[in-house]
């Protein structure tokens, strides 16, 4: 049985100041891709506490942005934000709680843009899943609406050692609070099921606070690891046209990068 997603989410705040540093990828990505398509009504899957979306609200546009996402504690912290901006931006956003194989939102056929930003995708491990998501986002697409999957394109020696390696310890940060009361490592263990195409990842996170004090918890995870053909071909079957795919965050051509980026577009 898959690990329960929420465990890695619950803490919010330490999920927050461990993938700060993505924003300055990503973030532009996402700011560039908005002006390219000009959406009007935009919907972000497992939008999280709100670190992509709120920087592209803050950014060129008067779009509404919609944000779905399985984990109560991310929208809590999503909703805590917005309310800290500008009330006219806060008319701007509705969130909701829910899966995104499943969700039925009032705006169904509405949306110009959906996407599923920073590998989301890897959280659906069954076919029946994954085709779901896609059928579901399609349908509330206006025509002619894009869906973007942004995912990693999988590293066969990064593969190859979580499957060799699986006892190995990594460790994989070093983060200052920036409020300076705490010093936290992360470290890593990393299986790999070459079968299921799933990584098991174990993280643990240790807090070294200026009062002396520590804490150490651990926490798990799943992932699908998609390879190329496999989730171009979740496009096709679903009825989406591929209008490109890009290789990172910068544009670069698909086999240029790190990452599969692809953008579908449902017929008009």
């Amino acid at each position: 049985m898959p690990y329960a997603v929420g465990k890695f989410y619950e803490q919010v705040s330490d999920y927050d100041l461990e993938y700060q540093s993505q924003s300055e990828q990503d973030v532009p990505f996402w700011r560039e891709l908005l002006q390219r398509l000009a959406p009007k009504r935009v919907l972000e899957l497992a939008c999280g506490s709100g670190r992509i979306g709120l920087e592209l609200l803050q950014g060129p546009g008067d779009f509404l942005l919609d944000g779905l996402d399985l984990e109560p504690s991310m929208l809590k912290a999503y909703r805590r934000k917005l309310a800290l901006q500008p009330i006219e931006l806060q008319q701007r956003v509705a969130l909701y709680e829910g899966n995104m194989t499943s969700y039925q939102l009032p705006r169904k056929g509405f949306y110009d843009l959906i996407f599923l930003p920073f590998n989301s995708i890897c959280h659906l491990f069954e076919i029946e899943d994954q085709i779901a998501t896609f059928k579901n986002a399609y349908d509330h697409l206006a025509p002619g609406g894009y869906f973007v999957v942004d995912t990693q394109l999988p590293d066969l020696d990064y593969l190859s050692n979580a499957l060799n390696n699986p006892s190995h310890v990594y460790l994989e940060d070093e983060l200052e609070d920036p409020n300076g009361e705490f010093t936290m490592h992360v470290y890593t263990t990393r299986r790999y099921d070459p079968n299921e195409q799933l990584q098991r990842l174990s993280w643990v996170h240790e807090k070294y606070f200026e009062t002396g004090e520590n804490e150490r918890y651990l926490t798990k995870l799943e992932m699908h690891v998609f390879f190329p053909r496999e989730l171009q071909l979740l496009f096709l079957s679903t009825g989406f046209a591929i209008d490109a795919i890009y290789g990172d965050y910068t544009f670069k051509p698909f086999g240029k990068g790190t990452r599969q980026i692809i953008v579908g577009q449902k017929p008009h």
